[in-house]
């Protein structure tokens, strides 16, 4: 049945020009054949709002036949899927924050996923946020916000996947009864992830050093904590593959951060979030005042980032083209970055693959 537990210590510039990596992305209605270990960006839209032909922040690692999900946004499933990617070789999820365009899509992996799941499919890894311990004051000017669930107002994945077997519990009995699927709660397996000492919803952020996250014969997991408004916690994640010697970290939702320069620190592939610019007044002001310079990072300081950290390629990923008065093109957002970072930079796209 489903289970849960916490998770603790399991056990710069390159100097070239800058350079955008060819997509692989796949064709309408094809099965790609992916390489043996790969990158997939499965979704690379920032915000919860539906954009029509966008799919929602989401990413895969493949190696060999095992899949780790990272981000579940609007639509990741389906990219998953149409990736040529399957639920009975999904290992393990990682979730970096409680934002509901990295989550809307996490139960759908287990509702539509787990109905085709072949019998002694071992449970899917779940490791992401556990409780943030406290809700923090309106920042609109609502002296007496509402509260939603008053008695669990700030529960982690535990809590969370577990009101979402119990809101499905007639589909899963039914199918169950008539069909011989399995029981949902069997395949899937919370850990939530253990924040550092001295970090809280009040102090989100404080300098740390990378920790562990999980090991297996693949890949090796560690995450740091990074700023992101008033979310805790919020996650960064390395991933170190055994086989191929590289890595690739991903930076989550976040401000620029010390935390991720060092998690980073001279990794392979450094997937990274951006809006193009941390200037309220860019975007006609539609944001409360300071959210951007305290939530996201801006695309010249990605470039800071990479090059501090020694990262040999840039993959930016939750993103948004669309601002006032037009759409962005990538030779802005390569412009912006490159002004700091001289490696090889790619403005990702849905369903985008490369090969490790």
């Amino acid at each position: 049945m489903f289970s849960a537990t916490a998770c603790g210590t399991e056990s710069a510039e390159t100097g070239a020009s800058p350079t955008t990596a060819p997509a692989k992305s796949p064709s309408p209605g094809a099965t790609p054949a992916l390489p043996d270990t790969a990158l997939i960006t499965l979704g690379v839209q920032a915000g919860p709002p539906p954009i029509p032909g966008k799919v929602g922040i989401s990413s895969a690692v493949k190696i060999g036949s095992d899949v780790y999900q990272i981000d579940c946004g609007l639509g990741s499933f389906n990219a998953f899927t149409n990736a040529g990617l399957v639920f009975d070789n999904l290992k393990s999820m990682f979730i970096t924050h409680m934002h509901t365009d990295h989550t809307v899509d996490y139960f759908s992996f287990f509702l539509s996923g787990g109905y085709t799941a072949r019998p002694g499919k071992a449970a899917v890894r779940v490791y992401g946020p556990g409780a943030a311990g406290g809700l923090p004051a309106s920042r609109v000017g609502n002296d007496d916000p509402p509260t939603v669930n008053a008695a669990n107002p700030d529960r982690g994945l535990t809590y969370t996947t577990d009101q979402l077997l119990n809101a499905f519990a007639y589909t899963s009995n039914i199918f169950i009864r008539d069909m011989g699927v399995r029981d949902i709660a069997d395949l899937v397996q919370v850990h939530e992830i253990a924040t550092p000492p001295g970090s809280d919803f009040r102090n989100r952020s404080p300098r740390v050093a990378p920790f562990p996250v999980t090991e297996d014969d693949n890949v090796k997991v560690t995450a740091t904590l990074v700023s992101h408004y008033d979310v805790f916690p919020a996650f960064a994640f390395r991933f170190d593959l055994k086989k191929a010697g590289k890595s690739i970290t991903f930076s989550g939702d976040t401000t620029k951060s010390d935390n991720l320069i060092e998690l980073a620190k001279d990794t392979d592939y450094l997937v990274h979030e951006a809006e193009y610019s941390l200037d309220n007044a860019f975007f006609s002001n539609r944001f409360p005042p300071d959210y951007l310079v305290n939530s996201h990072t801006s695309a010249e300081q990605v470039g800071e980032v990479a090059a501090a950290a020694g990262a040999k390629q840039v993959i930016l990923s939750h993103y948004a083209n669309r601002i006032p008065g037009g759409e962005l093109t990538d030779a802005q957002w390569i412009e912006k970055i490159a002004q700091h970072y001289k490696g090889t930079i790619t403005i990702a796209k849905d369903g985008q693959v490369f090969e490790i």
